[in-house]
C-alpha cells in the first residue's frame, strides 16, 4: 500500500534537492603519483565538539598524520589527516571500512605504457551505507524509474530545479514509493527483532503465529515513528495493535537487538548529514572523467552521497602524461638516422666524383 504523506526529511536525504546543514564538511583529496603511490588527505571541518569528538566516517589510526586548526573568534575547527599509500592495494586494505561502522570504499588504479604517453585510470567507488535493504527496491520502483533517478542524481546540479514538468511529475510519483521502501526495510528489521523476542519468551499466550497475521497493521501504525527514528515508541504501538500484555516482556527479551537497530539507523542518519566533496589530482592531463568539475589536472565531485547511500557510486578519471624520455629517444633516433642518411649520400657523391 502506498503511503500518502511524504516526509520532507526523507525527500531531502533521498535526492539532495534541499540543502541540509551537515555535521561536518568533509573534503577528500587523493593525489595520484607517477610511481603508483597515492597521497590521501581528508579535511574535517565543523564545530569544536564535533571535530574533537572524533566520530568520523573513516577510521584514522596512528599511521595518519594529523593537525588541527581553529578559526579565531569561532568555535569552528578543521582536522586535516594525511597518509601516503604505497599502492592501490594498500589503500583498499586500509579504507575498505566496516559496514555499519564507517564508510566503505573500493579503489582501482591502472597504468598503461603507450610509448610516448603513460595513461592512468583511477576509480574510487563508495559502497552503499543504507543499513536495511533486505526488501529490494525493485519491488517499489521499476528498473526504468531507478535508472532515471540515478541519472538525475549523477548528471544534474541538485541546486537547480528539475528541467521539465514531466521530470517533476516523475519525481513526485517516485518519492512516496522510495520512502515506503526505506520504511518497510526498517520495519522488517524491527519486526524480526520482535519475533526473536517472542521466541525467546517462549510463552504460548504470545507466539509468532499470532503475530504474523497482524504484520501489515503493525507496519501501518509504525511508519511515522520509523520515519522519525523513534524505535522505542514502537513498543507502545505493538502493544496497542496486538493487545497482549506479553508484548512488553517480548520486547525486553531482545533489548540488544533493538539497540542495534537504533545504532544502525543513527549511523546511517549521521553519515548522510555530513557534506562531502572529493577531488582526485592526476599525473598529466585529464582526458576523461564523470566529475562535474575539472580544473587542470584535478577532478572534483560533490553532492554524490545522496545516491551513494543506496547504490554503488564510482568516480572515475583518466589522464595522460607525456613520456619525455621516450620523446627524446625518438628524436635522437630520428636525428641519428637522418645524419646517417646524409653521410651516406655525401659519401656516394664523393665516390661519384
Amino acid at each position: 500500500m502506498q503511503m500518502k504523506s511524504v516526509s520532507p526529511a526523507f525527500t531531502a536525504c533521498l535526492i539532495g534537492f534541499l540543502l541540509l546543514s551537515g555535521c561536518l564538511d568533509i573534503t577528500t583529496t587523493s593525489s595520484v603519483n607517477r610511481d603508483g603511490t597515492i597521497v590521501r588527505t581528508i579535511a574535517f571541518t565543523g564545530d569544536s565538539a564535533e571535530v574533537y569528538g572524533g566520530r568520523f566516517p573513516v577510521e584514522l589510526d596512528s599511521a595518519w598524520s594529523k593537525s588541527v586548526t581553529k578559526t579565531k573568534g569561532k568555535e569552528i575547527c578543521t582536522l586535516v589527516a594525511s597518509r601516503t599509500f604505497r599502492n592501490v592495494g594498500e589503500m583498499n586494505e586500509v579504507l575498505k571500512g566496516t559496514f555499519g561502522r564507517t564508510l566503505q570504499f573500493r579503489f582501482e588504479l591502472d597504468k598503461s605504457f603507450e610509448w610516448f604517453f603513460t595513461v592512468y585510470r583511477y576509480r574510487e567507488t563508495t559502497i552503499p551505507f543504507v543499513q536495511y535493504s533486505a526488501i529490494p527496491m525493485s519491488e517499489f520502483l521499476s528498473r526504468a524509474e531507478m535508472d532515471w533517478l540515478t541519472e538525475m542524481f549523477l548528471q544534474r546540479d541538485p541546486k537547480k530545479p528539475l528541467p521539465t514538468r514531466g521530470d517533476s511529475l516523475a519525481f513526485e510519483s517516485i518519492i512516496p514509493r522510495a520512502q515506503e521502501w526505506e520504511w518497510r526495510n526498517r520495519f522488517e528489521a524491527v519486526f524480526n527483532a520482535f519475533l526473536d523476542g517472542v521466541k525467546t519468551l517462549n510463552n504460548p499466550s504470545l507466539t509468532p503465529t499470532m503475530v504474523g497475521p497482524l504484520k501489515d497493521s503493525l507496519y501501518m501504525r509504525s511508519a511515522k515513528a520509523i520515519d522519525k527514528r523513534k524505535i522505542d515508541t514502537l513498543r507502545i504501538i505493538f502493544a496497542g495493535v496486538l493487545k497482549n500484555p506479553l508484548v512488553e516482556k517480548a520486547w525486553q527479551a531482545n533489548v540488544s537487538g533493538f539497540d542495534e537497530i537504533k545504532r544502525k539507523i543513527e549511523f546511517e542518519s549521521k553519515m548522510n548529514s555530513h557534506k562531502y566533496v572529493t577531488s582526485v589530482v592526476m599525473p598529466g592531463l585529464i582526458m576523461g572523467s564523470n566529475a562535474r568539475e575539472i580544473e587542470g589536472n584535478t577532478a572534483t565531485w560533490g553532492d554524490f552521497m545522496d545516491i551513494a547511500r543506496y547504490v554503488e557510486y564510482t568516480m572515475s578519471v583518466e589522464s595522460r602524461q607525456v613520456n619525455w624520455w621516450a620523446v627524446i629517444i625518438a628524436c635522437v633516433l630520428v636525428v641519428s638516422l637522418m645524419t646517417a642518411l646524409i653521410i651516406s649520400v655525401l659519401r656516394r657523391r664523393s665516390r661519384a666524383q
